[in-house]
């Protein structure tokens, strides 16, 4: 293999730049599917009525973590078979999130 230019200062920077960019992406990736399902990162897990209060504030509040989340709407409507539907929307929440007018 041939070696081709040199390992130079702003070169390094954009490497470093590049790497530092996509560690955040994957930890943002993580973390947000660890909420998803109920079990945030360094806590303890969720029990299911705290699970269902937290997607229900979610919905209520225009939160995307719920709005632009598949797998958090299909676990509000598990948890719903178990402890009733959710409250009707606020008009805030309504306001918060376009897509629901």
């Amino acid at each position: 293999m041939e070696y081709k230019g040199r390992l130079s200062g702003p070169r390094w920077n954009m490497l470093v730049d590049k790497m530092v960019e996509r560690f955040e992406e994957r930890v943002s990736f993580f973390e947000q599917m660890f909420v998803e399902q109920g079990y945030p990162p360094f806590t303890e897990p969720l029990s299911p009525i705290q699970q269902y209060q937290m997607l229900v504030a979610w919905r209520q509040a225009g939160d995307p973590r719920f709005w632009e989340s598949v797998e958090a709407q299909g676990a509000l409507a598990e948890l719903s078979q178990m402890y009733g539907a959710p409250p009707p929307l606020s008009p805030y929440s309504q306001q918060a999130h376009p897509r629901l007018m």
